[in-house]
């Protein structure tokens, strides 16, 4: 049953393996794409924050964080503190990723929907495309 809510999907790599990763039905409904995709890299960032905290526990030194985006319009949102009417709307405490990439912790890229694996996660797949998506992660079969 459709309930209008989005999805949030991320999977994080370290050394090119898939080390944590999630697909979940977002809890407040977007009114957006933009916004969809824009409260997705949010819920990634802070797992970001998590997993860096967790690296540097184990004394392992690394730069920013790169994430992924294979929404444009999200990306730059993020990027950009400009006032732009038509994204008003959107909650001020999804504005965190803004802080987070200019301090350099996040760096955040756009991708290409078919080099975007989290997506395999959300999205029904042919086998060649699920296959390139494992590739994608450094997975395979025995």
């Amino acid at each position: 049953m459709d309930n209008r809510r989005s999805t949030t999907e991320y999977v994080f790599t370290i050394s090119g393996g898939p080390v944590c990763w999630k697909s979940t039905i977002q809890s407040i409904i977007a009114l957006s794409t933009t916004e969809a995709e824009y409260m997705a890299v949010v819920e990634t960032a802070k797992e970001a924050l998590w997993l860096i905290g967790l690296v540097n526990k184990l004394s392992v030194q690394q730069g920013g964080v790169q994430l992924h985006c294979d929404n444009q319009s999200a990306t730059y949102l993020a990027k950009n503190h400009i006032y732009y009417a038509r994204t008003k709307h959107i909650d001020v405490r999804f504005h965190k990723i803004r802080e987070l990439i200019a301090s350099g912790e996040i760096v955040l890229q756009k991708i290409g929907t078919e080099e975007n694996a989290a997506d395999m996660v959300t999205k029904p797949v042919t086998t060649d495309k699920f296959k390139h998506y494992l590739n994608l992660l450094n997975v395979y079969s025995c």
